[in-house]
């Protein structure tokens, strides 16, 4: 991750500590993992990483224990996150048009789940991908299904059943190395599980 990102991972990180108990591991997951396989050419990392590290910060005003698979709790955290991140970044002099659409795009980031497969949002296309790819992560893998309270070899088929649910829906992978990624990460984890 450019250096340029790390004061708003600073500021994240209380957040993230105060919300789920994945979610400190889930955001270095994500801010090692995006920058490796995303290039500047592709997509504006000024949008996708300020996206990426502020995402689920609204996870830290939703009462623990609350299922954040549930809907409302879905739509509840975006729309505290995109508050949080308007905060973060005006404490850091972020222009004013770059707060308004990482706001816009965390409001949205979760709507694959509602049904949207941003085809027509290359950032959150590509912040998606990542987002999803954490469960087959070996850290979120475990921290996911613990979460979750899924036998691992359910679990597993669980996150191939996602994965085909969202191409059903019409999503798709950002790049050939995304969905290279994806594909090495779940064959790391069946090879694991023996199966």
């Amino acid at each position: 991750m450019e250096n340029k990102f790390l004061p708003l991972l600073e500021l994240a990180l209380p957040y993230y500590e105060k919300g789920r108990s994945m979610d400190v591991e889930h955001i270095k997951w994500l801010c090692e993992t995006v920058p490796k396989y995303i290039s500047d050419s592709e997509v504006n990392h000024d949008i996708l990483m300020p996206v990426a590290i502020l995402h689920d910060t609204g996870y830290s005003k939703i009462p623990k224990g609350s299922d954040s698979y549930n809907l409302n709790v879905r739509k509840a955290h975006s729309e505290f996150g995109a508050q949080i991140a308007e905060e973060i970044m005006t404490k850091l002099d972020y222009p004013r048009d770059t707060i308004e659409e990482v706001k816009r795009l965390i409001l949205k980031h979760d709507d694959w789940a509602f049904g949207d497969s941003f085809i027509t949002e290359p950032v959150l296309l590509a912040f998606n991908n990542f987002d999803f790819m954490w469960m087959a992560s070996e850290k979120g893998f475990e921290l996911c299904r613990s979460n979750m309270n899924i036998e691992p070899v359910k679990y597993y088929h669980l996150v191939e059943k996602f994965n085909k649910d969202n191409l059903d829906r019409g999503s798709r992978w950002f790049n050939s190395r995304t969905e290279e990624l994806y594909y090495k990460l779940m064959a790391d984890r069946r090879k694991e599980l023996g199966i």
